[in-house]
């Protein structure tokens, strides 16, 4: 069996404590080393949880954490989009560019003969295209795309968000750069995929669908998981990414008003990392508003409620949390965007509606029936079972044998 030298390069440290993306990223590296395969990672610590984590060191050869900060001024960034001529959006926040991140890259790639680097989320493509002249011609260079940045900024406008077209042609122009510099381009979906080839049709051949994972053994709920009937609702997010803000906003305005009036005793809890206080005001006897805290605690929240929302209208990619609550056996009431890449049919293994006043009516239906929910969240969970982490992991490990031959 061919043994693999892998770069990781990620926007956020990927520990097994966290939620969102970054989850799916330590099951990849962790599924890969099991298999015997070598791990580089590279990835910025902003908290000094990140710098004491050590979750994946028993699966990496080497761990570079980067000291880094995640917002910068106004004048920096300045600065950075003058100099390096990128758009803003890549130069702040979760994986703005960092020099340090792109030395110890430089010098990993002096150091160190790779397979495959992979940049995990769009944004780490920067430091692919901005040195390419550096891989060498047998190292696949691969793009992680966890949303595609355009058609999510396209997204926010079309909801009357103040983006200018000048701001969605520079990311345009910028983000699909990058992605004619790598060798291969990961999407989670299918449909992600054709988002992709839609704004430039020869990157088709370069994609690769290698969808999210769950832990189904971490999340199987005990065996007393059907016979609560808390009337519990709830949402899962990580609160930086705003699309995880706005689903938050539009449950509470579009449907939790018919909820309590058919279910007066009805709580719903959006749980997650960073609430921000546009969320914190909505807090009241019946709303709950908190951080989740580790991967432990935030399981006690599954399988504590009864129903799970997602009541998503941004982004793209992959919903992590969605895999996670049919896992542990919750019934869900989901729009049609938040299913990307798990295909689930309507009423058998979830209930998919963009319709709001529909929306409020499954989730009063499911609420009211145990039955129901019963039979739903069984047939969530098996679907789960067939994105179990080890099954994501050996199709990752299938492209990233298929070396720089590219396959139409």
């Amino acid at each position: 069996m061919r043994r693999l030298k892998i770069l990781f390069l990620t926007k956020l440290l990927p520990r097994a404590d966290i939620i969102g993306g970054p989850i799916l990223i330590y099951h990849r590296i962790k599924n890969l080393s099991l298999m015997g395969h070598k791990i580089t990672l590279i990835a910025p610590a902003y908290t000094e949880e990140d710098r004491k984590d050590t979750s994946l060191e028993l699966f990496c050869e080497r761990v570079v954490k980067i000291d880094s900060m995640r917002d910068k001024s106004n004048d920096v960034v300045e600065m950075l989009y003058k100099r390096l001529k990128r758009p803003r959006f890549f130069l702040t926040g979760d994986g703005g560019y960092d020099e340090s991140i792109e030395a110890a890259f430089r010098q990993v790639l002096s150091e160190t003969h790779l397979d495959v680097v992979i940049a995990e989320y769009s944004v780490m493509g920067q430091y692919i295209e901005a040195n390419r002249h550096l891989i060498p011609t047998d190292t696949t260079a691969i793009i992680s795309v966890h949303e595609c940045y355009t058609k999510a900024f396209e997204l926010r406008a079309k909801r009357g968000e103040d983006i200018s077209e000048g701001t969605i042609k520079e990311l345009r122009d910028y983000e699909f750069r990058m992605y004619a510099a790598a060798d291969k381009i990961l999407t989670l979906t299918r449909e992600d995929a054709e988002i992709l080839a839609g704004y430039e049709p020869n990157l088709r051949r370069k994609i690769r669908v290698v969808p999210h994972g769950v832990d189904t053994r971490f999340f199987t709920p005990p065996k007393d998981r059907w016979r609560r009937n808390t009337k519990n609702i709830l949402y899962v997010g990580n609160f930086r990414h705003y699309p995880n803000v706005d689903a938050v906003k539009n449950f509470i305005k579009h449907c939790w008003g018919k909820i309590l009036s058919e279910v007066p005793d009805a709580k719903f809890y959006a749980i997650g990392f960073s609430p921000p206080p546009e969320l914190i005001k909505l807090r009241s006897e019946n709303v709950i508003v908190q951080e989740g805290g580790d991967n432990e605690n935030l399981r006690r929240f599954y399988w504590n409620c009864d129903v799970f929302v997602a009541p998503i209208e941004l982004g793209t990619g992959f919903r992590g949390k969605m895999l996670e609550a049919m896992a542990c056996g919750l019934p869900v009431v989901a729009t049609s965007l938040a299913t990307f890449g798990i295909s689930p049919t309507h009423g058998r293994d979830m209930f998919v509606t963009d319709d709001y006043d529909e929306f409020a009516k499954y989730v009063v239906m499911l609420l009211k029936d145990a039955r129901l929910r019963k039979k739903i969240g069984k047939n969530a969970s098996a679907l789960a079972r067939k994105f179990d982490h080890k099954y994501a992991a050996k199709k990752l490990e299938r492209v990233l044998k298929e070396g720089r031959r590219l396959q139409i």
